[in-house]
């Protein structure tokens, strides 16, 4: 139902209905996508039979649209499929927008003004969606083991995280390597070993790792390197590692991947490691990319916490526990300029 009316510059409309969202939606049937949203509040007393909503639109009698100032309907899918996030989500999340703004109280939805009521609120709503969509779990279980494609920074993040998460912390520590089928593969881990003081040891199969776990102080906190394997060579030279760690929970494995890489890659290399049952998602070279959209994308869809970043080479200083604002203000300032004045 809509009820007309005049401004001294724009041509105004009420509509009522059930809920904003509807009222809003025969709104811009009728008046085109680019009515300005001006008010929205419970319906008074006397129009409470057209619906317990009120929305009020307005356009401009020159052009039949709304001033382009000021912030209309949303357009966050576009904004979050520009900043690189799958459009599936980016679409789940303004659906979800929409509900968030539907169900916030019409009463105190009404107290803001023309501008604020529509780029305030969405930008909030939007910012509390992208950050309900994934979990944070930074820490680390007594034995941690990181695996991952070659290349992904597995030995300097478990470098970082010895002096972080053990030495710092007072904790024992020490460092395991079973990267021993690339040519020098354990030697830089035994050269940090050296440098921080804590034991090293390498070993060359399962069962040799299932006795340097078992003879470890359990106080202590054992750290696992493992070689990275590309999926042509894993079958001939991974030896039964996958199959290792997928039997023992009682290792925190991290699937470490780089941020830089396109959404495309992190499914395929997810996938891939699924077979080593991982439980965390760990992501280096954070200071490579502007936007966090591939990270959050795989974080999202997998359903898998995230447990510390890597921002660049230095040890230990370039590690940081994983914290939803940093990923969630990278995807916000993504938005419409309109509403990052305001997120």
């Amino acid at each position: 139902m809509a009820i007309a009316g005049n401004s001294q510059h724009l041509n105004v409309k009420s509509f009522f209905a059930a809920t904003v969202r509807e009222a809003l939606d025969r709104g811009h049937q009728e008046l085109g996508p680019e009515a300005l949203l001006l008010n929205a509040r419970e319906a008074p007393p006397e129009a409470r039979h057209l619906g317990v909503c009120e929305v009020v639109l307005g356009v401009a009698p020159e052009t039949g649209s709304a001033p382009p100032a000021l912030m209309r309907d949303s357009r966050i899918d576009e904004a979050l499929v520009e900043a690189g996030i799958v459009p599936e989500v980016a679409r789940d999340i303004d659906r979800a927008v929409q509900q968030r703004i539907d169900r916030a109280p019409v009463v105190e939805m009404a107290r803001s003004g023309i501008s604020r009521l529509a780029a305030e609120t969405l930008a909030s709503q939007t910012a509390a969606e992208i950050a309900s969509r994934f979990e944070v779990r930074p820490g680390l279980q007594p034995v941690t083991a990181l695996v991952g494609p070659p290349g992904a920074g597995k030995t300097t993040t478990l470098v970082k995280l010895a002096v972080t998460e053990g030495l710092r912390t007072g904790r024992s520590t020490r460092l395991i390597s079973a990267d021993t089928q690339r040519i020098g593969g354990a030697e830089q881990l035994r050269t940090f070993a050296a440098i921080l003081g804590v034991p090293f040891q390498a070993v060359e199969s399962t069962a040799a790792l299932a006795q340097a776990i078992d003879a470890a102080p359990p106080s202590g906190l054992v750290l696992i390197d493992t070689a990275g394997y590309s999926k042509a060579s894993h079958d001939e030279l991974a030896g039964g590692w996958a199959e290792f760690f997928s039997r023992r929970q009682d290792i925190d494995t991290h699937l470490v991947l780089t941020a830089s890489m396109q959404p495309l890659v992190l499914r395929k290399l997810v996938d891939f490691y699924r077979m080593y049952r991982p439980s965390k998602l760990l992501f280096t070279r954070l200071d490579e990319v502007d936007s966090l959209a591939s990270l959050y994308c795989e974080a999202v869809q997998q359903q898998m916490p995230l447990s510390y970043f890597g921002t660049g080479q230095l040890i230990p200083e370039d590690l940081e526990p994983a914290g939803k604002e940093r990923v969630t203000e990278s995807l916000v300032r993504q938005l419409p300029a309109d509403l990052r004045a305001v997120a």
